[in-house]
C-alpha cells in the first residue's frame, strides 16, 4: 500500500477542495484518504477528481474515483 501526501479532493463537476493537503493510502484503484472537515464530506457514490503526490516523489498523479465511504477519512474507488 503506498503513501500519498499533498492529497486534493474535488467533486468531478468542480467547485470548491473538499480536502486540501491531506494524506492518503492505497493506489489509484482503492484509495482513502483524509482528514475532511465535518463540513466538507464528500457523498457516498458521487465521483470526485483527486490530486495526491507519493510520498517523497515531486510529481502528482490525479485520477477520478467514486466515493464509496464518507467521513473525515473517506475511501474512493475507480469503477
Amino acid at each position: 500500500m503506498s503513501a500519498w501526501e499533498n492529497v486534493s479532493v474535488k467533486h468531478s463537476d468542480g467547485g470548491d477542495h473538499l480536502l486540501e493537503d491531506g494524506t492518503g493510502s492505497g493506489g489509484e484503484k482503492e484509495f482513502a484518504c483524509g482528514k475532511f472537515a465535518s463540513n466538507k464530506h464528500p457523498k457516498k457514490g458521487d465521483k470526485y477528481h483527486i490530486t495526491a503526490t507519493p510520498e517523497g516523489e515531486v510529481f502528482a498523479m490525479d485520477w477520478t474515483a467514486t466515493c464509496t465511504f464518507a467521513g473525515e477519512t473517506s475511501e474512493f474507488k475507480v469503477e
